[in-house]
């Protein structure tokens, strides 16, 4: 009797323990479909234009409107219990004023640091954000792979009906640029968060295909890289454009798959981890009226150390996403060591072995 007790305790603290040294983190991408056009309104009502009659003051006035609605959708989506997270990075992002601002208006300075990472977006203004919650540190930033050259020199025109033709002849090899970020937790925890808006299948060709898979295979090298230098537990997700395998009629002759590019050889240990998603058919993507566009192009990969950390991946597709932006904030769970956490059990009492415990 004395020794099922005994059991029984122990059991009981042992589960304390491993609760008592682990924090949650939560990390989330989210592409806010043309979120710098959502503060030109407040960018008039500054100007004098706006204030020369009655009807550019009620132009300037309904524009305004408008915005506010489309910030408080993407709010509360950010904010919704189910997304929330601690670390956000946003693609298509507005520039660093006006993010700063939302934050400051329409999330009630949930975060702490507001950032814009360096990259190529040029006169596109889609840049890429990042948005860190009180208590975490950034203790290095390896943000200038934007300035690398591409060994293939490109010259690419993509042709729209209705829109002046588009020439990519730029000499640096990302499209945007990938950044990582070296954070410390609350707790302790020191990890890896990269990110990157990959370059789109818009006029999408055998020269676009090789590009991408160029971008895809130098974004594997700087994971390993960076994974190897320390520390090796990373999450990089984004906007990667494109789904997981080969699809198109361009990939299986110029580089494969992007998405099985940045994964890299299951010798170098990197995880999909939103593969399960894909099984179950989400999609993180839902814009556009044809439903043939609808698909999963916002991923997340994790090293095997930080992948044995990650408790879950999920696509946030309720309440307002669908009008807040044609993307699906897709967020991933870390159940992240403290420092000087004791050490847990290898595995956790069923059940079953908890009731035969008891006295």
């Amino acid at each position: 009797m004395r020794n099922r007790i005994a059991i029984c305790v122990l059991t009981v603290a042992l589960i304390f323990i491993a609760r008592a040294g682990a924090e949650t983190i939560t990390v989330t991408t989210y592409n806010v479909e043309h979120f710098a056009d959502h503060f030109e309104g407040r960018r008039l009502t500054t100007r004098k234009v706006a204030q020369q009659s009655e009807d550019a003051k009620e132009m300037v006035a309904a524009i305004k409107k408008a915005n506010d609605e489309d910030n408080w959708e993407v709010a509360e989506t950010i904010l919704d219990p189910k997304v929330n997270p601690d670390i956000i990075v946003i693609e298509e992002c507005c520039d660093l004023e006006d993010l700063t601002y939302f934050n400051k208006k329409w999330l009630k300075g949930a975060y702490e640091q507001v950032l814009i990472l360096p990259t190529n977006t040029g006169d596109r203004a889609q840049y890429i954000g990042m948005m860190v919650k009180p208590g975490f540190k950034i203790l290095d930033k390896k943000d200038q792979y934007y300035l690398e050259k591409d060994p293939v020199k490109k010259h690419i025109v993509t042709k729209k009906k209705g829109e002046p033709d588009r020439v990519e002849d730029r000499e640096t090899l990302f499209a945007r640029g990938p950044s990582f970020m070296k954070m410390q937790s609350p707790g302790g925890y020191v990890f890896w968060v990269g990110t990157n808006h990959m370059k789109s299948k818009s006029g999408n060709s055998a020269e676009v295909t090789a590009w991408r898979n160029r971008e895809a295979k130098r974004i594997h090298e700087i994971m390993v890289d960076l994974t190897k230098t320390g520390p090796s537990d990373m999450i990089f997700l984004g906007d990667m454009n494109d789904e997981y395998g080969l699809d198109g009629e361009f990939e299986k002759d110029n580089g494969g798959d992007t998405i099985t590019n940045i994964l890299g050889p299951e010798s170098d240990g990197f995880v999909l981890e939103t593969k399960p998603l894909l099984a179950r058919g989400e999609i993180s993507f839902g814009g556009y009226d044809s439903s043939r566009f609808r698909s999963f192009i916002d991923h997340v990969f994790a090293s095997s150390t930080m992948a044995k950390n990650v408790t879950g991946v999920s696509v946030y597709t309720d309440h307002l996403a669908p009008a807040a932006s044609d993307h699906y904030p897709v967020t991933v769970k870390i159940e992240a060591p403290t420092a000087g956490a004791a050490v847990t059990p290898t595995t956790k009492p069923s059940p079953t072995e908890l009731q035969d415990a008891m006295p």
